[in-house]
């Protein structure tokens, strides 16, 4: 399975306020593409709408996760380099 699925499921396994499918399809897309798992990040929604809004909304969260678990990656790889 998937780097990025595996961190949006572990992202919505536990409790939290429920998100919107439009939020939801904007987080797995920005994990994937930050974890080359994707070429890019396609909204499929038009901008404006509150759909979009929640498309990239979900992105932000989507960033936000990729990088905290790139960081912790590069932290590992320097702890077992040294």
């Amino acid at each position: 399975m998937s780097k990025a699925y595996d961190i949006f499921r572990e992202a919505f396994d536990g409790p939290r306020d429920p998100r919107s499918d439009e939020y939801k399809n904007g987080m797995i897309d920005a994990l994937r593409f930050r974890l080359g798992e994707a070429s890019e990040v396609r909204c499929g929604y038009r901008i404006g709408s509150a759909q979009a809004d929640a498309y990239f909304a979900g992105c932000d969260e989507g960033h936000l996760r990729a990088r905290e678990y790139l960081e912790k990656v590069r932290v590992g790889a320097a702890g077992e380099a040294a």
